[in-house]
């Protein structure tokens, strides 16, 4: 059975990373080697660095390694392609995994995923059967975002047939405005017409040729990483266009046929709760009853309980350790 390797960048929702982790798991084992967990070094609560401990304790014995990137570049920051060195570049989102991985196969994904079937195989097999220059399977097009969606032009399927002029790009995002209606009518007028700004492979569930990635980006070749992001465009966005136009190719694939983004959202959307508290606590809620009944009893050992107290009290517990311990020793 070939083995591929996990991608996922951890920024909070501990018991939503469990969840994904167990869920991914219970019906992909086979395929899985190592899991890299990148921690990204801004956390949007203080809850997250709790859950890395729990996780660590869970899940090592599990595969998951535990990145903590050098350098901190934050999420939707445009980056500079040239000259990036390595603690920049490993520090991008899920570019350790692509460099390091000794797989033929990475599957990237989010930390909010609930995996209800296996779908690395099928994906496995989507590369099995398509012969040349095959670099991405997953879903493709932020659809939701996209002027050509809704004006009927293009879908997932047909992202390579609808080759429209600058114009008629812009002549849609008149008609039928979006959420990034600016952002994509700036790169539009830039020159981005095809692929169009919002098709990118969506970083939810797809999985990537290590090979094929390595051998096109930068420093190998023009296409900029994965993880980066330019001229305004969302992750993967600006790695999607100019592999396309390098001669790379991509398949559609419905994840949601396998698995459920955002699950415990009530808009399957995990940004929200980035940016409100009630919405974080309330899903990260519902995501730990959820792993108590069907995975883990979220109960941990007296040494990780001790690393959360430690983060919660600071050095105070230093000092009442040290006590307890010289006590214990007598």
């Amino acid at each position: 059975m070939q083995k591929v390797d996990i991608a996922i960048s951890y920024y909070g929702k501990p018991y939503q990373t469990m969840v994904t982790l167990f869920s991914l798991l219970e019906h992909s084992r086979g395929y899985v080697d190592k899991i890299y967990l990148s921690i990204e070094k801004k956390q949007p609560y203080k809850d997250a660095w709790q859950g890395v401990c729990k996780i660590k304790e869970v899940f090592e014995k599990q595969g998951v390694i535990i990145i903590y990137p050098e350098r901190f570049v934050p999420w939707m920051s445009d980056v500079n392609p040239n000259g990036l060195d390595e603690a920049i570049r490993l520090s991008l989102r899920y570019q350790y995994a692509l460099e390091k991985t000794d797989k033929p196969y990475v599957l990237i994904c989010h930390n909010d995923m609930l995996y209800r079937r296996d779908l690395i195989g099928p994906m496995l097999q989507r590369f099995a059967e398509t012969s040349d220059n095959l670099v991405g399977v997953g879903r493709i097009g932020q659809c939701w975002n996209c002027s050509a969606f809704f004006a009927k032009k293009c879908n997932p399927e047909t992202f390579e047939q609808y080759k429209p002029t600058q114009e008629e790009l812009l002549r849609q995002m008149d008609e039928y405005p979006t959420p990034r209606e600016q952002r994509d009518r700036k790169l539009v007028q830039e020159g981005f017409v095809h692929p169009l700004p919002e098709c990118r492979l969506n970083e939810y569930a797809c999985l990537i040729n290590v090979d094929l990635y390595r051998q096109s980006t930068i420093p190998n070749g023009p296409v900029p990483y994965f993880g980066g992001v330019w001229d305004g465009s969302d992750t993967a966005a600006a790695w999607f266009r100019y592999s396309y136009l390098h001669g790379l190719k991509f398949q559609n694939f419905y994840y949601e046929e396998y698995a459920d983004h955002a699950p415990f959202s009530a808009v399957s959307n995990g940004n929200d709760a980035d940016n409100n508290r009630f919405i974080y606590e309330d899903i990260e809620r519902q995501a730990r009853e959820y792993m108590i009944k069907h995975y883990h009893p979220d109960e941990y050992s007296t040494a990780t309980k001790f690393q959360i107290a430690k983060m919660v009290t600071g050095k105070r517990i230093d000092k009442w350790y040290s006590k307890l311990r010289n006590r214990l020793r007598r």
